[in-house]
């Protein structure tokens, strides 16, 4: 695959080289296996993460690294996201999750994020959380394409969890992202966080200097998705 055609991803937080299942496992399989995962307990605090991109034929595309502040209010899960990319580009994104009243088990999950075309879809099996969302994303050259994502963490110690993603463009798929997370707060931060926090704390107490400007590219490649042709 050549450069020009290689599949750029803005990665949503979440390098662990893994291979996590896919969504046909069977719930059994995560039943007594490590720390039950918690979402209100697991992203109310700070965490730290480490993650890339690898397209479908095995190339590590893009790498970042991120911050993760939430909080859990007893029935809302808030949390943001800064990234910062191996090419200097920043993101963020805004997440509030919360148990579906559809689902009397307390397993099931619902929410928003920032960008997210519809809603978000979890679900809790054992010491893994299944997610599911669409996520309208912006590209280099200002529009926005549409991801597709199958997501999975997987709890293996009660301060880290790791992660991987099917990403898919208009049903086809295009690359996996693999995020490694650490919690580096101790117990559950309660209330309720507010979009654009994460990037705040990230911000050094003096004047910013701001990061060399990126090399000129190509406007038909763009972030998150494949060339226009």
């Amino acid at each position: 695959m050549t450069p020009r055609r290689s599949f750029l991803l803005a990665l949503p937080a979440l390098g662990a080289a893994a291979a996590l299942p896919g969504c046909g496992t069977a719930p059994e399989t995560f039943q007594g296996k490590g720390p039950p995962f918690r979402p209100e307990e697991f992203f109310a605090g700070k965490l730290r993460s480490h993650g890339m991109f690898v397209t479908r034929l095995g190339a590590i595309e893009r790498w970042f690294t991120a911050t993760l502040v939430g909080a859990w209010d007893g029935r809302l899960l808030t949390f943001d996201e800064f990234f910062r990319y191996d090419d200097t580009f920043e993101d963020r994104r805004f997440w509030q999750l919360r148990r579906d009243p559809a689902d009397s088990s307390g397993e099931s999950w619902v929410g928003e994020a920032t960008d997210a075309t519809g809603p978000v879809r979890g679900r809790v099996m054992g010491n893994a959380f299944h997610l599911q969302h669409e996520l309208d994303m912006l590209t280099l050259s200002g529009k926005r394409r549409r991801l597709g994502f199958d997501q999975w963490f997987l709890r293996t110690a009660e301060d880290m969890a790791i992660s991987r993603a099917a990403v898919s463009w208009y049903g086809l798929q295009v690359g996996t992202a693999q995020v490694a997370f650490q919690r580096v707060s101790v117990g559950v931060t309660e209330g309720q966080v507010s979009a654009g926090q994460a990037a705040r704390e990230e911000a050094p107490a003096g004047p910013r200097t701001p990061p060399p400007a990126p090399p000129w590219r190509d406007p038909g490649r763009v972030m998150n998705a494949p060339p226009r042709r």
